[in-house]
């Protein structure tokens, strides 16, 4: 069967600090069954032992061989920041499309191939799946933490949406930036993620939704793990200022007459459904944010630069 009805799917792993999970995580891309993939993993100045394991894997002959030399690990010698090791990772590779697994999460192993499939057959540009919360031993924990279970109804919510898009201007029902699967057309059209701490990954989803209806597979899981040092559990300083830059930015766009994806929650795609949903998701404020000649992105960016001269 010729490769064309196989696109090379890159990988990339962002790699920081995480020693305990990291070769579960690549291995869970090793075991994936949709064989065409490349793995580019950036390693933000680990200060662990993650380089040393990482190292020790893609120098095998078995690593080599599962990726037919389509493997490269980069090393930072500074701490650069999860968005830029997202970006120059996706840079270096060369697949039309590509996905994201954060060093201390995991892959189904049937992931690729069924997000790809549901891809190609909805002509979408984007595709996330189903969740499952897993604790540092890898044990299913969303029936066991009242966080865990926030996250897996946020995803439940996604069936009472007029379309999977508008699932996701109330909530990041993907998650995780890890829970993305998107074609590189689409990422370059985006000029890729922004600089921002905690909602880089919503921030993206919402700028995509103006362009493509995303998909939501539900025959795949993407293992998202909850161990108590999860990056957003730190960040509580910054989530309020981020959420108003996202949502500010993708209401003051989609008023615009560029929204190309017809599904899109906007007044002109949705009429007074628009409204009536985003009263009854309790974002009017963020509407009005939007309408602020104001960039809140750069206004974001002046208070994370203020915060670091405090310290």
């Amino acid at each position: 069967m010729p490769n064309y009805n196989f696109p090379l799917v890159s990988i990339v792993v962002p790699s920081y600090n995480y020693e305990a999970f990291i070769e579960a995580a690549l291995s869970s891309i090793f075991e994936q069954t949709y064989q065409e993939i490349e793995l580019i993993i950036v390693d933000d100045n680990s200060k662990d032992n993650s380089c040393k394991i990482i190292d020790r894997l893609v120098s095998s002959k078995e690593y080599k061989d599962r990726f037919n030399g389509r493997l490269e690990f980069v090393q930072h010698d500074v701490n650069l920041g999860a968005h830029n090791s997202i970006n120059e990772g996706i840079k270096l590779s060369k697949g039309e499309y590509i996905t994201i697994l954060n060093a201390d999460d995991l892959f189904q192993t049937n992931r690729i191939s069924e997000l790809m499939s549901s891809l190609i057959d909805t002509d979408s540009e984007l595709a996330f799946s189903r969740i499952s919360v897993i604790d540092s031993e890898g044990k299913d924990i969303s029936g066991d933490s009242e966080l865990a279970a926030n996250f897996v109804n946020i995803q439940n919510s996604i069936a009472g949406f007029p379309s999977v898009g508008w699932s996701l201007v109330p909530h990041n029902t993907a998650i995780s930036t890890g829970n993305m699967l998107f074609s590189r057309i689409l990422f370059n059209k985006l000029n890729g993620f922004r600089n921002l701490k905690y909602c880089h990954d919503w921030d993206f989803v919402l700028r995509a939704l103006l362009l493509t209806e995303p998909v939501f597979v539900e025959s795949t899981y993407y293992y998202y793990r909850l161990h108590g040092n999860n990056t957003f559990l730190k960040l509580n300083d910054v989530v309020d200022r981020e959420v108003r830059v996202v949502l500010g930015h993708y209401f003051k766009k989609c008023r615009g007459k560029d929204v190309l994806n017809k599904l899109a929650p906007s007044p002109k795609n949705w009429d007074n459904v628009f409204f009536e949903v985003l009263n009854n998701s309790s974002l009017t404020k963020f509407w009005s944010f939007s309408k602020s000649p104001i960039n809140l992105f750069v206004q974001f960016q002046q208070f994370m630069l203020d915060q670091r001269d405090k310290r």
